[in-house]
């Protein structure tokens, strides 16, 4: 027999559930990567998941994991016909794509939908992907795994705010982009993302920051780092060998004449769950090392 699970505790991270859920459920299936990494860190396999073919081939957190897990096509376009089929115990999805879906799925079987949301707020990604898990790992019975997940990721980001603090980086310029090489333009993400929240952990402060709940990115132009005269960056994507690095415009800027960049290799950026943000605060304290300060 469930419980309902409106409790104050649970409603900063909770965004639309059915009225009871079950106690400690063992058929999950997950509509997005979010929680589908965050059952996979509780070492629970779903039953059924969106897109689990893009997932192992984006290398994600515990992807092996996904040996019998049925695809359920894509996370905009669940295919509910195959969800029936597994007869889960529960559906996880997220607000920012599965909302709209809610009452369909409620008919279907018990669903929960943690709120994702780019809109301000004194929380950043670490703290929603904390909350999250917790409360996930409250409904499974996984605390102990929570818990070890999340120290994990705690430990990361005091290596990485340590470094940041002996290379002089706290308190400086720091932004974190994605390239547009051919264009020689470059896309800053918004504050509520995973890796922005995460440099914004290191300590620095963000030249451009991006406040707008219903814009997860925008660009500016070479002209923008030009105007900074000790500006940080960390380059999204392994654009090292790119021509717009090789430029004398990139060679003239000030951060490309200090040395002061690096690029992160990871593939996923802009949401995630504790894993993720342990895999890339790691590199991003690889990449700080590299730094010629």
């Amino acid at each position: 027999m469930g419980a309902p699970l409106l409790a104050s505790a649970a409603s900063d991270v909770v965004a639309m559930q059915s009225s009871t859920l079950p106690d400690h459920p063992l058929r999950i299936v997950s509509l997005d990567d979010l929680t589908t990494e965050m059952l996979l860190s509780l070492g629970i396999e779903p039953v059924g998941a969106a897109n689990p073919d893009a997932y192992r081939r984006q290398g994600k957190p515990n992807a092996e994991q996904l040996e019998n897990t049925v695809s359920l096509g894509s996370p905009q376009q669940p295919n509910l016909e195959q969800l029936v089929l597994l007869k889960p115990d529960l559906v996880l999805g997220i607000s920012s794509l599965h909302t709209g879906l809610f009452g369909r799925l409620d008919a279907l079987a018990p669903t929960l939908i943690y709120r994702v949301s780019m809109a301000p707020s004194s929380d950043d990604a670490i703290d929603a992907a904390d909350a999250m898990l917790r409360h996930l790992a409250a409904l499974t019975g996984r605390q102990s795994q929570a818990d070890a997940v999340l120290n994990r990721m705690y430990e990361a980001i005091r290596e990485g705010q340590q470094m940041a603090q002996n290379l002089g980086v706290a308190g400086q310029p720091l932004a974190v982009l994605y390239p547009l090489s051919i264009q020689g333009r470059f896309i800053v993400s918004n504050e509520k993302t995973l890796v922005v929240s995460l440099a914004n952990r290191l300590g620095g402060t963000n030249p451009w920051p991006l406040r707008e709940a219903r814009n997860l990115h925008r660009r500016i132009d070479v002209q923008a780092l030009a105007a900074e005269d000790d500006l940080h960056v960390l380059f999204i994507g392994n654009f090292k060998a790119s021509a717009l690095f090789r430029s004398p415009l990139w060679q003239a800027l000030p951060v490309a004449q200090h040395g002061q960049y690096g690029f992160l290799e990871t593939p996923y950026w802009s949401f995630g769950g504790a894993e993720t943000a342990t895999g890339i605060m790691r590199e991003m304290t690889d990449v700080l090392d590299g730094f010629q300060l």
